[in-house]
């Protein structure tokens, strides 16, 4: 398949994290037997009525989330606009969601964001999506994380645990390029077409959504692909 093209140095923004919704629990076991490390236990949302598990890698990390308690998450839908049930069970909604941290010599806004930032409660925590992109449920989301939770802020390279969840025996180490794979036809919102045209990740069409993460310019050659666990990623690396 067709390698995804490197990730621009001069975007105003990076990848953080990227999520996937899946239908069921995804076994660390398993992906122990493919070389992944991820976390020992499972992150309960019990808001949103799902279970995440993630994998982590030097700049970016791929969580995996599916939903427990339909109810709590259809709420949360209502409440939100985020659906992760819909986005979990392979229909029009994208399963994706794309967490974008200001690289650290970065400032500037580069998209209208909503809430207004004159209207915004400067926490800490406050996460900021923009209205069209939300409401696309086609697309993933994008949305733009405060850099008190990115990963950059959280890792400690320190701590043999977080050494660990970082050391793949598979040997990928830093995402370098990625590619996102639409249901849908037509113009994309403003928020996704700033992340292709900034090169933060290209998106192609095609019969089902799908994501390709590459790694160190794939200098092995190599590629795993997630699809058959039901998690429609493939890494190249």
């Amino acid at each position: 398949m067709p390698i995804p093209f490197a990730l621009t140095t001069n975007a105003l923004l990076e990848i953080d994290h990227i999520f996937v919704c899946v239908k069921t629990a995804v076994s660390p076991s398993i992906l122990a037997d493919l070389g992944l490390n991820c976390a020992a236990q499972p992150i309960h949302r019990f808001n949103q009525g799902t279970v995440s598990n993630s994998i982590f890698f030097e700049n970016m990390y791929l969580e995996m989330i599916w939903v427990e308690d339909a109810q709590a998450s259809e709420i949360y839908a209502m409440q939100s606009g985020i659906d992760f049930l819909a986005r979990s069970q392979q229909s029009q909604a994208s399963p994706f969601g794309i967490a974008l941290r200001q690289k650290l010599d970065q400032v500037a806004r580069p998209f209208d964001l909503l809430p207004a930032e004159n209207t915004v409660d400067r926490s800490q925590t406050f996460i900021n999506f923009a209205a069209e992109n939300l409401s696309a449920q086609t697309e993933p989301l994008c949305f733009v994380i405060p850099d008190s939770v990115s990963l950059l802020s959280l890792l400690d390279r320190t701590s043999l645990l977080h050494q660990r969840l970082i050391s793949h025996p598979a040997g990928m180490q830093r995402l370098t390029a990625a590619k996102i794979t639409l249901q849908r036809t037509g113009q994309l919102s403003d928020s996704l077409a700033m992340l292709r045209r900034d090169g933060i990740i290209e998106v192609e069409q095609d019969t089902l959504p799908h994501l390709e993460l590459i790694f160190d310019d794939h200098k092995q050659s190599q590629h795993l692909d997630l699809r058959w666990l039901g998690i429609p990623v493939v890494l190249n690396y």
